[in-house]
């Protein structure tokens, strides 16, 4: 199935936030960190809220990965290319959650990935993965590693490391791609109602990092 991977339009933004609920799916945080209920235009305030994200962040490229044979959206990742100690400097990342979230949760988990990225990055210039997500129906086929590789041209060309924070179930495919831990932040499940720690690998590339690294497409 060969793979097209290009920017996305404001129209793909709802199928990119379908495939994330989709890959979120089996999450083991998510139960914790998005209980519900959810309103039926959950998935459309999503989409608005990526939307106007990108038109206020010039930083902001969202690139989707498709199937040449169907024309189908069957991945999507967002980079933030922080070029200048200035874009740096003022890079945060937004404590606004939507609908069906358990507050506490969210402002603990992502509260502290922030934290972590500003600690370990500091205002170094960089490009950021924030997110990548495959639709599970069609891992495999090489559609994360085509959104990763875009990026990844996009920091040689800067000379800058990529950062990312990583899934439990997608550290070793990071790995693969020439990632390498740095820390990780650990949330206590327990305290959200759930029985043990959810470990999350914090990741950089540096600039001109291996990317031949054998892999298995996600």
């Amino acid at each position: 199935m060969p793979i097209i991977v290009q920017e996305a339009s404001d129209a793909d933004i709802p199928r990119a936030c379908e495939i994330e609920v989709a890959a979120y799916a089996t999450n083991e945080a998510s139960p914790f960190l998005f209980p519900g209920p959810f309103p039926p235009d959950s998935q459309q305030q999503r989409a608005n809220l990526l939307i106007s994200d990108r038109r206020k962040d010039p930083t902001i490229r969202y690139i989707k990965a498709i199937d040449q044979e169907t024309g189908q959206q069957i991945a999507f990742a967002k980079w933030h290319i922080y070029d200048s100690v200035e874009a740096a400097a003022k890079a945060e990342r937004a404590l606004n959650f939507g609908p069906g979230c358990n507050k506490p949760a969210c402002l603990a988990f992502f509260g502290g990935l922030a934290r972590r990225k500003k600690e370990i990055m500091g205002d170094k210039p960089h490009v950021y993965l924030h997110l990548l997500h495959t639709d599970p129906k069609f891992q495999g086929r090489g559609a994360g590693g085509g959104l990763v590789k875009w990026g990844q041209e996009q920091a040689d060309k800067l000379g800058l490391p990529i950062y990312l924070e990583s899934s439990p179930s997608a550290h070793r495919f990071y790995q693969k791609h020439g990632f390498q831990d740095v820390e990780q932040l650990s949330l206590n499940l327990s305290e959200f109602g759930g029985d043990k720690l959810h470990i999350t690998p914090l990741m950089i590339r540096e600039p001109g990092g291996d990317q031949q690294l054998a892999s298995k497409p996600i």
